[in-house]
């Protein structure tokens, strides 16, 4: 079974973009681990500790473990002090796939994110940097979608496993909750934002035959293997 590193700015960040997919790899005996690079202390809801909390619990529902780099919320630069934190728990955990966020965002820590990601994959196989641990680079890196979309290059059908994401966004209740006298109003909370992440969803899925599915794109031509690897990593539901 495959080994995927799912990695985000801040907690909830893979569980929008991919929480469906996280769900439906554990399901079939996958080893998820999901990176929070932040602790989104900066949030305008919620304290760093109780965001821990939360992004603890949704990582049970969804199976997968997690971990958090302990960089800076909307201060992290990359760098080669960040470059060099990823790439050893990518020689670490060796996974097979690494997803970060897609490089066109609204938030810049997004952004920032998925070059992380796109630079750290590819340093982790170089064996003479940061020597410590052994050379791995993951045969694929792919990107997930947070508050925009594109054309995918693949998608995976979830459908079997949407109620777990929803569970799993739940379980941020300080960003999701927008209870009266509970919270200040953000774009999170705002419940068109919870819509747009669901009609995203439906809309790959629909275009594809299925009730739910989550976009992914690759940079660049990507190899596979057999015409049957096509059909999905998680198989059919």
């Amino acid at each position: 079974m495959a080994t995927i590193l799912a990695v985000g700015a801040h907690p909830d960040d893979v569980e929008i973009g991919m929480g469906g997919t996280v769900a439906a790899h554990t399901a079939a005996g996958h080893e998820v681990t999901i990176l929070d690079l932040t602790r989104g202390e900066l949030s305008t809801n919620g304290t760093a500790r109780e965001r821990a909390a939360e992004a603890l619990e949704a990582a049970a529902i969804l199976g997968a473990a997690r971990e958090d780099l302990g960089l800076p919320d909307l201060g992290f630069a990359v760098d080669g002090e960040s470059v060099r934190a990823l790439v050893d728990v990518i020689r670490r955990l060796r996974p097979a796939i690494v997803l970060g966020p897609y490089w066109e965002d609204r938030h810049p820590d997004h952004v920032r994110c998925s070059r992380l990601v796109t630079e750290a994959a590819f340093a982790a196989g170089v064996a003479k940097f940061a020597p410590g641990r052994a050379a791995h680079r993951p045969p694929l890196t792919a990107y997930y979608f947070i508050n925009t979309e594109a054309v995918p290059s693949f998608v995976i059908d979830v459908s079997a496993h949407y109620e777990r994401k929803l569970a799993a966004l739940a379980a941020h209740r300080t960003q999701f909750d927008r209870s009266p006298g509970h919270s200040r109003g953000t774009p999170l909370n705002d419940p068109n934002f919870l819509s747009f992440v669901q009609s995203r969803d439906r809309l790959f899925g629909a275009k594809t035959g299925v009730t739910f599915a989550e976009g992914f794109v690759c940079r660049g031509l990507q190899r596979i293997a057999s015409l049957t690897d096509l059909t999905g990593p998680a198989g059919s539901e």
